[in-house]
């Protein structure tokens, strides 16, 4: 068995699926490789000669069976399996170690060396009470931050901030303070609100809400990126407010990417219905549909059906979702995830294809976009990403 054949017709197949030029043989020759994983995940082989027979009877198998293959139904086939969430520009690197067990030491002594990474982002978050005192929120420890007026204020070990109401009569009598949650580059949180509607925020992101609904509607207040499982109440619509649009709904699941740096707001719908509009115009969203609104609020906004909501949704599930998007649009995410500085005065136009688990460190990343050719990228001191065209 030779590693380093494998490894380069890995990347060489690897190239050309992201570039969108693989073969429709190509493209099963890693939807079976996604089966290998699982097989190797289910099996545990620990002697290593074992191992070795195992993986070199499985790729001497596929790749000998690739003219034969029928083409899948769906190109983005590295969704088969959730076991295989590393994206495919990266598998050149990962299966290597797979495949060949005593090169792994080795590959990870050279990680080591490498003078510069950045760890990913985790669970942090800094609450604004209505008192204007501040707490911080991370994922390490479970406890209650508020518990009176009727209303119990918590954070679990695992990344939420929980709002319950404990006794409702005293709630009506309650003075309504706002709250604010407002995630750094680098981190990520979730909130469940008094009325049972649960809010994802991305990175770099903040929400501005009442401690409790009363009234006629629900209101808040949003900036950046956020995922919404609406508690439905017909007689209380949910709005939400960004800079220069309203969603209001009345219960609903949907996505607001609304980052102030961003040239347009995007409101995703994937249950019920939702209502968005400006200063001037109006639309309807289905789910499957798509807005995409100005950020200046006066300028018509665009409809587009039949999205795919897995992709605007990835973050919130763990993982970075490429679909056709432009290296720009990929490096504002990995800027807020990673809390890096990038340097944008060299971007060449290109588009990629493809899901890499946010848990990764930024290099994983970077190398996967290297292997598309003609880029290079550059981590350097004080957190900074420079980007070097070929």
């Amino acid at each position: 068995m030779n590693p380093d054949h494998h490894k380069k017709d890995l990347q060489k197949i690897i190239k050309r699926y992201v570039a969108g030029n693989a073969s429709e043989e190509e493209i099963v020759f890693i939807e079976r490789y996604y089966h290998y994983l699982d097989k190797v995940e289910q099996q545990s082989i620990e002697n290593d000669d074992q191992k070795l027979a195992f993986e070199e009877e499985n790729f001497n198998v596929i790749l000998n069976n690739i003219s034969s293959a029928k083409a899948p139904k769906k190109l983005f086939i590295y969704r088969y399996t959730a076991a295989a969430v590393v994206l495919l520009s990266l598998i050149g690197v990962s299966l290597y170690l797979i495949l060949n067990p005593s090169a792994e030491k080795v590959e990870i002594q050279s990680a080591k060396n490498k003078p510069l990474d950045v760890l990913p982002g985790t669970n942090k978050a800094v609450l604004t009470l209505g008192n204007g005192s501040k707490v911080v929120l991370d994922g390490k420890t479970a406890s209650n931050l508020s518990d009176r007026d009727g209303l119990k204020i918590s954070k679990t070990n695992n990344g939420q901030l929980v709002y319950t109401i404990t006794e409702a009569k005293q709630v009506q009598n309650k003075v309504i303070a706002s709250n604010t949650i407002q995630t750094p580059r680098g981190g990520q949180y979730q909130v469940v609100l008094p009325d049972g509607s649960k809010v994802w925020l991305n990175a770099a992101s903040s929400l501005t809400y009442p401690e409790i609904f009363v009234g006629k509607e629900r209101k808040v207040k949003l900036t950046g990126e956020a995922y919404f499982e609406v508690a439905k109440n017909k007689n209380m619509p949910f709005i939400v407010n960004t800079q220069s649009q309203n969603v209001e709904v009345l219960g609903t699941h949907f996505n607001i990417n609304s980052y102030m740096d961003e040239q347009t707001i995007k409101t995703t719908l994937l249950e019920g219905s939702v209502k968005v509009s400006n200063n001037q115009f109006i639309q309807i969203l289905k789910p499957g549909d798509q807005s995409i609104a100005g950020a200046n609020g006066n300028a018509a906004i665009k409809l587009v059906h039949n999205v795919d909501t897995d992709d605007e949704t990835a973050w919130k599930n763990g993982q970075f979702s490429f679909n056709n998007a432009s290296l720009k649009t990929i490096l504002n995410q990995l800027e807020r995830w990673y809390d890096v500085k990038i340097d944008y005065s060299a971007i060449p136009q290109k588009r990629y294809n493809g899901m890499v688990p946010k848990k990764a460190n930024l290099s994983q990343v970077l190398n996967m976009l290297e292997l598309t050719g003609n880029i290079k990228f550059q981590i350097e001191e004080g957190r900074k990403l420079k980007v070097i065209e070929n």
